[in-house]
């Protein structure tokens, strides 16, 4: 979910240790069960996120475009 947020609201990937922003996330939760995400791991799985999207296009498009080529 905080990867999608960053996305699609162009976040940066520091805004996950604004303190608000781990104020918000703490409010109501127990912290000993789970722990917050940092930039880094983001940016990671962000990056991680366009590499699997890119080539899953290449592959899409590796078996279109030869049925669009030749017409069949």
């Amino acid at each position: 979910m905080v990867l999608e947020w960053i996305i699609a609201c162009d976040q940066p990937f520091d805004e996950v240790e604004k303190p608000e922003y781990v104020a918000m996330m703490e409010y109501g939760r127990d912290l000993s069960k789970f722990s917050l995400p940092k930039r880094n791991g983001v940016r990671r799985r962000v990056m991680k996120l366009g590499e699997d999207t890119i080539e899953a296009t290449k592959a899409m498009f590796s078996v279109v475009f030869p049925l669009f080529l030749y017409g069949l």
